[in-house]
């Protein structure tokens, strides 16, 4: 279940934290984070969200057809033959290189439409975009200009992606110098880009002069922590976010386990006494981790469970020896029983992973109902 007045607000809490010409874009790639990219799109846009980002072309091209009008930026970068979809979409693209910028100049020309571009900075990652960290910012610098000047292109954005937002504040303000070098160069050689953005989830939280003309609020807009942990879980709850997501399944059998006999494969679980077994029907096909076998637990009639045995493709097996559990009863792997809340970050600490990786892991299968 996603809840979509949580969606909406949280972009309203974003919008408190920010000043108030400071556009907001919902991050809603991996299909919203696993949360539905169209619901959470159409709920960030209603709440005042002024743009949304997506990691690939399909993804703008699906909410185009559903018909949200935001400008949409494509984070990732893009190959030439999506050319044509973004333009005839009117996405922006992320570009890091002058050819890539012709070639699009030249797929712009011949469909007389232009292509809208924001130039991505590497001031750390050492993932994508041009490299300023080692003296190269007046020759990157030059060629952007050069981008500026070419037919068919508008170059109105300019943006940075931080590192260590939520964990090394040094190595954070140290990418905000170097993404602030590189503008202060390129408006000393007339160039002025009008919208600047290098705050990630992390930035708002912990960075307000990192803001600029733009916000990415990637895993703020569903409630989840930047750090990943539970500590950050109750920090958003105290400021005002909400956790958009619940998953839960329902007990499908309950059955007695004699003392020495084995659950689930492999028999890596063996009963020390006789237990009360219940098993629901979701496994790693359905998103819930492998990794969650024999040290995760669930909510039934608020109560936590353990999770005993390896989790199967479609079924996982749960202690249910200390309560009383019945065939449909509510079992609770994200949320909230009685006053007891599983959180994501939760999740994330027994599988060793993060919040991200819960959320995005989510399989198509599971359905999914908005309230």
């Amino acid at each position: 279940m996603v809840s979509s007045a949580a969606i909406a607000n949280n972009i309203g809490v974003v919008r408190k934290m920010i000043a108030p010409k400071t556009r907001i874009m919902a991050v809603v790639k991996a299909n919203g984070y696993g949360h539905g990219i169209y619901e959470v799109s159409k709920a960030a846009v209603n709440a005042g969200a002024d743009w949304l980002g997506v990691a690939t072309v399909m993804e703008g091209v699906f909410l185009r057809r559903l018909n949200i009008m935001a400008p949409i930026l494509v984070l990732s970068p893009t190959f030439e033959e999506e050319y044509e979809n973004l333009i005839l979409n009117n996405l922006t693209s992320t570009i890091f290189s002058l050819e890539t910028a012709k070639k699009m100049a030249h797929v712009a020309g011949y469909l007389e439409r232009p292509a809208k571009v924001h130039i991505k900075i590497d001031t750390g990652m050492n993932r994508v975009g041009y490299t300023v960290a080692n003296g190269e910012a007046e020759a990157v610098a030059a060629e952007i200009a050069e981008i500026s000047r070419l037919e068919g292109i508008i170059l109105d954005g300019i943006y940075s992606h931080l590192a260590t937002s939520d964990s090394d504040a040094a190595f954070a303000q140290e990418q905000f110098r170097r993404f602030m070098h590189i503008i202060g160069v390129l408006e000393k050689i007339g160039l002025h880009i009008p919208m600047k953005h290098i705050s990630n989830s992390g930035a708002i939280l912990g960075f307000p002069e990192f803001n600029l003309d733009m916000v990415r609020a990637g895993v703020l807009t569903y409630g989840l922590a930047p750090n990943s942990l539970h500590e950050g879980a109750l920090e958003l709850a105290r400021l005002g976010f909400l956790p958009a997501l619940t998953l839960k399944s329902r007990v499908a059998h309950v059955k007695t386990v004699k003392k020495g006999q084995s659950v689930g494969y492999s028999r890596n679980f063996l009963a020390d006494k006789d237990m009360r077994v219940a098993t629901m029907p979701v496994g790693y096909g359905d998103g819930l981790s492998r990794h969650l076998s024999n040290c995760g637990r669930v909510l039934i009639n608020g109560a936590f469970c353990n999770i005993i045995g390896n989790v199967c493709m479609d079924q996982t097996m749960i202690d249910v020896t200390h309560i009383d559990a019945k065939l449909r009863d509510d079992v609770i792997i994200i949320g909230q029983s009685g006053d007891k809340r599983i959180w994501a970050e939760d999740v994330a600490a027994w599988q060793k992973s993060i919040n991200y990786e819960v959320a995005t892991s989510i399989s198509e299968r599971v359905a999914r109902f908005y309230v």
